[in-house]
């Protein structure tokens, strides 16, 4: 999927900048760009202003000066990034003139002549909404697809055709809470699940009901009978099967209009890491901080939001002890599960390393207990998977700032009430964090490179 991100504040300063009085105004992205499934995705690293002075209104329509345009060709030479341009028509559903059309005939040609090598984007901003689309060096064209802005609020403002079309009947009664502009957004976010198993399955049943209608679903499991007490995807007769098709059969059963993509391999496959990198939000339903070390550097490198959900139970001497979970959001602003000190270095190198290098970890006793089967309840399970979709119509809709680590302690074990806490937790950046210092990296942080396997 084509995609273009940019922070609240590049947003905000485009906006205004576009917006601010009558007329068409222009500005441009300068943006690190990557590729995903072929398509190319736009990271904003800065935003360059048009002076109104630089735009002059001729018989067919706003054109720039030629000083302007040569003086934000050279900012993208300097910068290795590349441009996407932004002008504003205003309403609700914004599209390309014929004047804008006659008029990429020959400035597209020259900026990727300019910049060899680079994509270039396109946008026309709207009330609320942006439509956008890319050229590639080797002549492809297409629409962007997300146009996704991040920062205390999540907004996709990719404007569609179907924008002014009534919501469905059967978010009636939640539309208080997203509006139908928020609903549809919602449902437009590409939502990548990683992991369909204990905590997956639950999640991928909540975000379907709850309006989510663009999946991709990675899991190289099948079910077997020790699963089939908390894949609420399956059904007796579906031992065998694999997770991402159970997962994949429930989401059309509850919407058959929705999209549903599936990759049933490994996390570290290239195939895998590429489809990653133009989807909208990651979530991460795994149980070994191998994944996790993946998904935190990609996440922080591409900016995406990644919520990462982790269940446990400790009953090792015949009585549970302690059960619950926690829930850790890594924004593309905020602290990463490193900063929360929810990565064990020790377990990460393990689910790492090559079988051979595994093999050799166990002979010599450096690993303990990882290759055990934990204990998994379904109750456990959607508990924190619901609060793991709760967390994500919080950061859709705005009411408040998302909360980078929640903790769920079924027992209230050290407290004096015993009960079922849900406790948010404090956490942010820390100051020389290696894996902070990914972020807005994109390919430069290499996480193809030193992850992917063929496998």
């Amino acid at each position: 999927m084509a995609a273009l991100r940019m922070s609240h504040q590049q947003w905000k300063t485009a906006y205004t900048h576009l917006f601010n009085k009558w007329g068409e105004h222009f500005a441009f992205f300068m943006a690190a760009w990557t590729t995903s499934q072929g398509r190319p995705v736009f990271v904003v690293k800065d935003v360059l202003l048009i002076n109104d002075a630089d735009v002059a209104i001729t018989r067919t329509g706003w054109v720039l000066s030629t000083v302007a345009v040569t003086r934000v060709i050279n900012a993208a030479m300097k910068s290795g990034g590349a441009l996407i341009e932004a002008h504003n028509h205003g309403g609700v559903l914004p599209r390309f003139s014929g004047t804008d059309r006659v008029g990429f005939r020959d400035f597209v040609p020259y900026v990727l002549d300019s910049l060899r090598g680079r994509p270039y984007g396109a946008t026309v901003w709207g009330d609320d909404t942006i439509y956008a689309e890319y050229f590639t060096p080797t002549g492809g064209t297409g629409i962007i697809d997300s146009v996704l802005v991040y920062g205390d609020r999540l907004e996709q403002l990719a404007s569609h055709d179907d924008d002014q079309r009534g919501l469905a009947e059967r978010f009636d009664r939640q539309a208080p809470w997203f509006t139908a502009s928020g609903q549809r957004k919602l449902g437009r976010l590409r939502i990548a699940i990683v992991g369909l198993g204990g905590t997956g399955s639950p999640l991928v049943q909540n975000l379907v009901y709850l309006g989510a209608r663009n999946f991709v679903l990675i899991d190289d499991d099948a079910s077997d009978e020790t699963s089939m007490n908390r894949l609420v995807t399956a059904t007796a007769a579906d031992v065998g099967t694999p997770k991402v098709i159970l997962g994949r059969r429930l989401v059309k059963a509850v919407a058959p209009e929705a999209r549903v993509d599936v990759v049933q391999g490994l996390l570290q496959s290239a195939a895998v890491l590429d489809a990653l990198k133009g989807i909208d939000v990651l979530f991460g339903c795994v149980d070994n901080d191998g994944a996790r070390v993946v998904m935190n550097e990609l996440a922080l490198a591409y900016c995406i939001p990644y919520f990462d959900l982790g269940v446990g139970i400790d009953a090792e001497r015949g009585a549970v002890e302690a059960a619950g979970g926690r829930l850790a959001v890594v924004l593309p602003d905020g602290s990463c599960l490193y900063c929360m000190n929810q990565i064990d270095a020790e377990e990460a190198r393990y689910w790492l390393a090559t079988e051979e290098q595994r093999e050799f970890m166990r002979r010599q006793g450096y690993v303990k207990g990882l290759q055990v089967r934990a204990p998994s309840v379904v109750a456990l399970n959607a508990a924190l998977a619901a609060s793991a979709a709760s967390e994500l119509a919080v950061y859709v809709s705005g009411p408040r700032a998302v909360s980078p680590l929640t903790e769920f302690d079924l027992l209230g074990s050290g407290r004096a009430l015993k009960a079922q806490w849900l406790t948010p937790v404090r956490a942010g950046r820390k100051t020389g964090c290696p894996a902070c210092e990914m972020a807005g990296l994109v390919d430069a942080a290499t996480i193809e490179r030193r992850y992917a396997q063929t496998r």
